[in-house]
């Protein structure tokens, strides 16, 4: 008797036991891949408002090693980005960049010293001003060496510089032709250019193209809106209202890949090109 109830009550302690773990550790094998999905995106918005840039990074990844359909993840209020196979971050090669054109915008922020920040607008010389070091060429460079440039005069007056430069505004009559074109880069419009005219101008499609997902994002850098264009059929000149006619500040993107996610995308790539590398690339992981 004395054995059996030994055994018993080691089997009532282990049942026991069973049950506290498993009430910590079920809930999260009980989530379906959906669920955890949304979860790691919460997380990582959370993460994001409070300028944790590198943990949010991380909970993204983990929702997004998940490969589930964007749509099974939206939640009521959040957009979410999609799925891995879809959209990948954009990398900026640092070969090339933003060329300073007239009449350009420019957003000039010294880091640690708010009162040296400020909009300047580059001059009918070719000059721009900035406090303490006086004017400083700027047409005709990029915007990294005008950066270069200014943070060295800056040492003179401020210790351990950090200039960063971003475009606001492009000056002029301009649109820029990115991706999967000849030559991208900017260029000037009149009033009647075409979207296919201005892929021209940059040197047409190249052989990687996808003509039926082109980017054309309108509104310039303080308030971007994207809109994708299938310019398969204008190519054959069967549905030319897909050629729309630009606006100055146009930014054009031809890719080598069909986009899903607009807005998502939109959202990655306006940040990079407005501090000056324009010329940019998917990344394959």
């Amino acid at each position: 008797m004395n054995f059996k109830f030994c055994i018993n009550k080691i089997g009532l302690i282990l049942y026991a036991v069973f049950f506290s773990v498993s009430a910590f550790i079920t809930p999260a094998f009980c989530l379906s891949p959906q669920e955890e999905a949304k979860a790691h995106y919460a997380k990582g918005k959370s993460y994001y408002a409070q300028g944790m840039y590198k943990e949010a990074q991380q909970e993204f990844k983990k929702a997004l090693a998940l490969d589930i359909d964007r749509e099974e993840i939206i939640s009521d209020s959040v957009e979410i980005a999609p799925r891995k196979k879809t959209e990948t971050p954009v990398t900026i090669r640092k070969s090339s960049g933003y060329i300073v054109g007239d009449e350009d915008t420019l957003y000039i922020s010294v880091w640690q010293n708010k009162d040296l920040d400020q909009e300047v607008v580059v001059r009918p010389d070719g000059m721009i001003s900035f406090p303490l070091v006086g004017d400083i060429a700027a047409v005709g460079r990029y915007i990294s060496e005008v950066d270069d440039e200014l943070t060295e005069r800056l040492k003179e007056y401020v210790k351990y510089p950090d200039v960063s430069i971003s475009v606001r505004k492009l000056g002029g009559k301009k649109v820029m032709v990115l991706g999967e074109v000849g030559s991208p880069g900017v260029y000037m419009v009149t009033g009647k250019s075409t979207l296919l005219e201005a892929i021209s101008l940059a040197g047409g499609f190249t052989t990687h193209s996808v003509a039926s997902s082109v980017i054309v994002i309108r509104g310039g850098f303080k308030n971007p809106k994207g809109m994708r264009i299938n310019l398969g059929r204008a190519l054959l000149k069967a549905d030319t209202s897909k050629n729309i006619a630009l606006k100055p500040e146009d930014i054009i993107y031809v890719p080598k890949k069909f986009i899903a996610n607009v807005n998502y995308f939109v959202s990655q790539m306006i940040g990079p090109i407005a501090q000056g590398a324009y010329s940019t690339e998917r990344t394959r992981k």
